[in-house]
């Protein structure tokens, strides 16, 4: 029997301060949710296998001080998640987002509407409409959600690399 080759996939998380990035990242690679908010600080960084991809993580701090990395830190990012909290607010600050740095070529973009469970939260498709950019509605403080997350995640993994082959 032969070893069966895996490709390596770089995935982003950018967004605004507090939307769920690092929450995200935590449901992701680890079995616990996060409770206690506390702001990243540069960047977090976790790693994980999906299928046959070795996935590397990067949770990028989403203040405004750090908006300048992150061009660099997404650089080579197979795919890139927009993470918004599905409020108005929030929603209309995330386009300038998906404006600014939605162009990146060879990257696949998808929009993460995070803490659907809060009231008032615009749902899924509302976003998907006003961004323009595929969308999925996520709790990531719910740690039922994971397996959930975790097929989001390879789908966009698998799109980016058909995709890719297909060019």
């Amino acid at each position: 029997m032969g070893v069966r080759a895996t490709e390596h996939a770089k995935v982003s998380f950018i967004g605004l301060p507090a939307v769920g990035k690092t929450s995200i990242v935590t449901l992701l690679t680890d079995e616990k949710v996060i409770e206690n908010y506390q702001q990243t600080i540069g960047l977090n960084f976790g790693f994980l296998c999906v299928g046959d991809y070795e996935v590397s993580l990067f949770d990028i701090a989403g203040q405004n001080r750090f908006h300048f990395l992150w061009r660099g830190l997404t650089r080579g990012s197979k795919v890139i998640f927009i993470v918004t909290d599905s409020t108005p607010y929030n929603l209309s600050e995330t386009k300038k987002l998906v404006e600014k740095y939605a162009n990146i070529p060879s990257t696949t973009f998808w929009v993460i509407a995070n803490k659907q469970d809060l009231p008032g939260a615009l749902s899924p498709r509302e976003v998907e409409d006003f961004l323009g950019l595929k969308t999925y509605g996520m709790v990531a403080i719910d740690p039922k959600r994971k397996a959930v997350m975790s097929q989001i995640l390879r789908e966009a993994i698998e799109e980016h690399f058909l995709r890719d082959k297909s060019n």
